[in-house]
Formats: structure tokens, sequence, C-alpha cells
């Protein structure tokens, strides 16, 4: 559920063709600090969303209604860290999406069952994270139809929105995402955890570049950012920020 700062303060008592296609894998890219994106990336841009092709959006940013805010964990569930993030928020009864891989879902499946009992969103990021502006239709049609059967037999959930790695995605691609009902998300404020660039970097930049309708990109992937997140969402919610899924920021894709 969503919490407002007030009612944070009184809890605290202070006021009363083949997925193998890509060259490299989700996980030599990762441990080769391989993570900036290709050529065909989608620039994150100022407004809330832009049309693709098939009346699919691109979301870059919410409207911000009430100070609202999303914040958003790529690239899992890793198991030793995913568990730290779901403590912090169960702890201030916040809700966030998770953008998760399908190979890592399918390692995990009740890790990835257990963020979606939490009362959080599932959003689909591929299912072996590759660039996917680099890859034939076929190919992103794959990614995105097996990660959606993944986390549907492992949560019952079927995610609405998808996010590509790296933001790796062309206008062209849209009606790929389209056909499995998926809108695309990207964020607008990156916290680049994923460098590790230690835990009080992290908290500066979301804290100084968080804005009414910000969409916050971090990873449940390093431990570094299991142990600020949960200086993060305190430092938000002394702003007066307000805390929604993607699809409770957004609603559907298709009226995004």
């Amino acid at each position: 559920m969503d919490l407002s700062r007030r009612v944070f303060l009184q809890k605290l008592g202070l006021l009363g063709a083949s997925l193998a296609a890509p060259s490299l894998s989700w996980a030599a890219q990762t441990a080769a600090g391989s993570t900036e994106p290709g050529a065909e990336t989608i620039r994150r841009a100022a407004p809330v969303a832009r049309q693709g092709e098939a009346g699919v959006h691109f979301v870059h940013h919410g409207p911000g209604l009430g100070r609202r805010l999303a914040v958003t964990f790529d690239d899992g569930p890793t198991p030793g860290v995913t568990e730290k993030v779901l403590a912090a928020l169960r702890e201030r009864q916040l809700s966030a999406t998770f953008f998760m891989i399908g190979q890592r879902v399918a390692a995990a499946p009740s890790l990835a069952r257990r963020v979606r009992e939490e009362g959080h969103e599932i959003g689909n990021h591929s299912y072996t994270h590759p660039q996917l502006g680099r890859l034939l239709a076929q190919q992103v049609q794959e990614q995105l139809q097996r990660t959606q059967v993944t986390i549907e037999q492992a949560t019952g959930f079927r995610p609405s929105w998808m996010r590509p790695p790296y933001g790796s995605f062309r206008p062209a691609q849209a009606s790929i995402a389209a056909q499995e009902s998926l809108g695309v998300v990207f964020w607008s404020v990156d916290t680049r955890d994923w460098a590790r660039p230690g835990t009080e970097r992290i908290l500066e930049t979301v804290l100084t570049q968080s804005r009414p309708g910000s969409i916050v990109l971090m990873h449940d992937l390093h431990l570094q950012t299991a142990e600020v997140v949960g200086r993060v969402l305190d430092g938000l919610l002394e702003r007066g920020f307000e805390f929604a899924t993607i699809s409770g920021f957004l609603g559907s894709p298709r009226n995004a």
C-alpha cells in the first residue's frame, strides 16, 4: 500500500531466433561491466510518454499526482539481496515494481513468488538480459514471451509492463511488445547502482534528482543497494513523496 510521510512518521512515533543469440549472456555482461546502452537505446526524455508503433507508449516519467513517484528494481530476483529489499519495503509498508529477468525467476521461483505475495508489481525484463534493440523481431518476441510464461508460472501474475535491458528498444519493436499486451517503461532517475558507486552516492542521486512523477531505477542485484535502500526510502518519505507501483502510477499500458 502507498504510505504518506505523515502516516510513516506516525508509525515511527515521531508525530504521535534463439535466446542464446546475443554474443554475451547477462551474467557475462555483468561480470565484464558492460552495462552501457547500445546505439539503439531510446533516449530518456522529459515527456510522460511518447507513442511507438502499434499504439504502445514508451514511458519515461509519470504524472506526479500528489507527489507520487515509482521506485523500481531491475535484474532480480537475487537470493540474499531481494529479501533485504523486501524487508525495507515491508517495514515502511511501501510498494515497488520489480522488473525480473526470466532466467533468474526460473532459478529462484519461490523468491519471485514472495515478491508478488508481499504486494509488489512484477515486470518483464527479458529472459537473458540482451540488448533487445540489436535483436531480430523473432528473438525479441521469444525473450518477452518466455519471460511472461516463466513469471506467470512462478507467481500466478502476468506482467503488464516491460523494461528493456540497457534501455535498448526501437520504436519499430513496439508491435512486438503489443503482441504480449506489454507497455514499455524506462526511467527518469538512474542510480547506476549496478556499478556499486557506494551507498552515499546512491542515496545522493535519488534524493537530489527525484521529483513528483519520477521513475527511480535501482537493482536488487548487489548487497550495496540492499544496504542503502532503507535510507533511500526514508529520505523520500521525509521529502513528502508518495509511492506507487508502475501500474498504480500509470494504469493500463494502453492508457498510459
